[in-house]
C-alpha cells in the first residue's frame, strides 16, 4: 500500500481515502481522491463536522425536551449511523459524547418507569376499592378517570408491563360484571315487587263488591300497609298498578261509609264514575293551590308532577269539571309565572330578601309591568302578523293569553299589598302627633 498523504485521523493511499482504527474497530476506507489530496482530506473533515452539527442538535433537543426519554431510539440510531459515517475526525470523542448521553436517558427513563410503577400500582389499589362499590353515578366517573390516567401514565420495566396490565384489566371487567350482576339483581327486585303490586290490586279488585264490609275494610287496611312495605320501584311503571289500587280503595270506602251510616246493604250504590273522577281532579287542584306563593324549586317541580298526573288521570273529557279544570291551570300556571318573575328579580337583586317588605313589592311590581308589557306586544304582532315568527317554538298564541291574564291578576294583588304597606294602619294615625 503505498501512502501518498498523512493525516491525525486518516490517510491517502493509492488513490483512496481511508479513516485510521480506533477503539476496536480497523482502518475503513471512506472514499477516493477525485481532484488533489489536500480537497480530498478537506471534503471528508467538513463532513465529519456535519456530523458534529446534527450531535450537537440531538444533545440540545434532548436537554429542551420534556420527554426525554422519548429520544433514545433516536440517539441509538444516530450512534448506528456514525459507526458507519463517512468523514475524517475524533470519532472517539464523538461516541463518548454519545454514550454519555445515552446513560444519562437511560437513567431518566428508569426513574420514569420507577415512578410510572408507583402511580400505576396506586391506581390499581383506587380501583380495587371501587370494584365492589354500587354508587354508580360517582363510581363510573371515578373508574372512568383511572382509566384515562393508566392511559396516559407511561410504560413500567418490560419484566413487569404483562403482569401490570392484566391486573388493572382484572379489575376493570371485575367492576362491569359487579355493576352487571347489581343491575341484573335489581331488575329481577323490581319485577318481583311490581309482581307483588299487581297481585295486591288484583286481591282488592276482587274484594271491593264483597258486603262482609267489616272484614274487608280490614283487609283492605292490611293492603294499604303492606302495599307502603313492598319497596321502590320506577314511578313510571309503579303508576299504573297505583292508580288501580286507589281506584278500587275508593270504590269500597264509598260503600262502606254508606255502611256505616247505616244504609242497607241492598240500598248501597256503587261509586258512580263521575264523582270518582271529581274527587281525583279536586285533589289535584289543592295540591296545586298549596303551592302558590312558594317560588321554590321543588314546588316548581311538583307543579310539573301535578300537570303530568292530571294528564294521565283526567283523561275521560265526559267527567271532567270545568271549573276545577281551571282553578287547576289558574294555580299551575301561577306557580310558573312567580317562579320566573323571582328568577328575573333575583338577577337584578340577588339581595332582594334582604329590602324592606315595601321594596319588595315596588321591584315586584316594576318587573311584572315589564313583562306584561312585552307579552302583550308580542300578542299584538301575533295576532297582526301573518308571517310573525316567534323567538321560542313552543309559542302558542292562546296559552300566552292566558300567561298574561295571569300577570294582570297577580298585578293587582300587588297593587294592593303596596297600598297597604302605603296607607298608615288607624291606630297609627289615630297616636301619630306631627312635629312642630
Amino acid at each position: 500500500m503505498n501512502i501518498t498523504y498523512n493525516h491525525s485521523y486518516g490517510y491517502i493511499a493509492d488513490g483512496k481515502v481511508f479513516l485510521k482504527g480506533y477503539l476496536n474497530y480497523p482502518d475503513r476506507e471512506i472514499g477516493v481522491v477525485k481532484e488533489t489530496d489536500e480537497k480530498s482530506i478537506e471534503y471528508f473533515e467538513k463532513r465529519y463536522a456535519e456530523l458534529c452539527e446534527k450531535i450537537n442538535k440531538l444533545e440540545q433537543d434532548i436537554h429542551r425536551a420534556e420527554n426525554k426519554g422519548s429520544y433514545l431510539m433516536k440517539l441509538l440510531h444516530l450512534r448506528e449511523y456514525t459507526l458507519k459515517f463517512k468523514g475524517l475526525g475524533d470519532f472517539p470523542a464523538l461516541l463518548s459524547r454519545l454514550d454519555e448521553l445515552e446513560k444519562f436517558l437511560r437513567s431518566l427513563i428508569e426513574q420514569n418507569r420507577q415512578r410510572n410503577l408507583d402511580i400505576k400500582n396506586q391506581i390499581l389499589a383506587d380501583l380495587a376499592l371501587l370494584v365492589d362499590e354500587t354508587d354508580w353515578k360517582n363510581t363510573d366517573a371515578k373508574v372512568e378517570e383511572l382509566k384515562q390516567r393508566w392511559i396516559r401514565t407511561g410504560a413500567v420495566e418490560e419484566s413487569q408491563q404483562a403482569e401490570m396490565e392484566e391486573h388493572f384489566t382484572r379489575l376493570i371487567k371485575a367492576y362491569y360484571q359487579h355493576k352487571k350482576e347489581y343491575f341484573k339483581k335489581r331488575a329481577e327486585e323490581i319485577k318481583s315487587r311490581l309482581n307483588q303490586y299487581r297481585l295486591l290490586v288484583d286481591k282488592a279488585s276482587i274484594l271491593k263488591l264483597s258486603d262482609d264490609f267489616e272484614a274487608t275494610a280490614l283487609a283492605f287496611k292490611e293492603m294499604q300497609q303492606k302495599w307502603k312495605t313492598i319497596g321502590k320501584v320506577p314511578q313510571k311503571k309503579l303508576e299504573k298498578y297505583w292508580e288501580r289500587f286507589k281506584k278500587i280503595n275508593n270504590e269500597f270506602f264509598y260503600r262502606y261509609k254508606q255502611f256505616k251510616e247505616g244504609v242497607p246493604i241492598e240500598q248501597i250504590k256503587p261509586l258512580d264514575p263521575l264523582e270518582q273522577a271529581r274527587i281525583v281532579q279536586e285533589k289535584l287542584c289543592k295540591r296545586a293551590e298549596s303551592l302558590i306563593g312558594l317560588n321554590t324549586e321543588d314546588s316548581v317541580n311538583e307543579a310539573k308532577q301535578l300537570l303530568v298526573a292530571w294528564k294521565n288521570q283526567v283523561n275521560n273529557p265526559r267527567y271532567l269539571d270545568k271549573n276545577l279544570a281551571n282553578r287547576f291551570r289558574y294555580a299551575c300556571d301561577r306557580i310558573f309565572e312567580e317562579s320566573y318573575l323571582m328568577k328575573v328579580v333575583m338577577r337584578k337583586y340577588p339581595d332582594f330578601y334582604q329590602k324592606p317588605k315595601l321594596d319588595q313589592f315596588r321591584i315586584k311590581t316594576s318587573f311584572l309591568r315589564e313583562l306584561i308589557r312585552k307579552d302583550e306586544q308580542e300578542i299584538h304582532i301575533a295576532e297582526n302578523s301573518q308571517n310573525y315568527k316567534p323567538e321560542h317554538k313552543s309559542f302558542n298564541l292562546a296559552t300566552q293569553k292566558r300567561k298574561v291574564q295571569v300577570k294582570n291578576i297577580m298585578l293587582e294583588e300587588f297593587d294592593k299589598e303596596l297600598k297597604k304597606l302605603y296607607t298608615p294602619s288607624k291606630n297609627f294615625q289615630k297616636n301619630y302627633v306631627p312635629k312642630k
